[in-house]
């Protein structure tokens, strides 16, 4: 009887164990989802710091994941002989897996502030 109640015990310990894996694995995905960029994979703070910008602005209007996915069903439904350049480069990237086409780690919106930072910069020292 000792035996059974210590082998339920251990196998009790390892459910809620397995439990608090997948709630700590779950939480992680949502922080990820809630503060990074799905497309670039930049953090949220960084598009909250610009003037009149914000990570929200960013992932509705600039990186909406709805619109590339809309594009790649754009591209499995249209004739390969009908693409264009961009539709031609996209698909074949897309056909052997390499994700090179995305963004990541870029944003038009930072490298036009980080532009106006540098002009800035010169003109101090011109």
């Amino acid at each position: 009887m000792l035996v059974k109640i210590i082998l339920l015990n251990i196998l009790l310990g390892i459910i809620i164990n397995t439990y608090g894996e997948l709630r700590f694995e779950k939480n992680a995905m949502q922080e990820d989802t809630n503060n990074k960029c799905f497309i670039c994979n930049i953090e949220r703070h960084i598009f909250d710091k610009l003037p009149d910008y914000g990570f929200v602005r960013h992932i509705e209007n600039d990186h909406n994941m709805w619109k590339y996915i809309f594009f790649l069903v754009h591209l499995k439904a249209k004739d390969p002989t009908e693409y264009t350049g961009i539709e031609s480069y996209v698909s074949a990237k897309f056909d052997v897996l390499d994700m090179s086409w995305l963004p990541l780690h870029k944003a038009i919106c930072l490298d036009e502030v980080g532009s106006s930072e540098e002009e800035q910069k010169r003109a101090k020292f011109e």
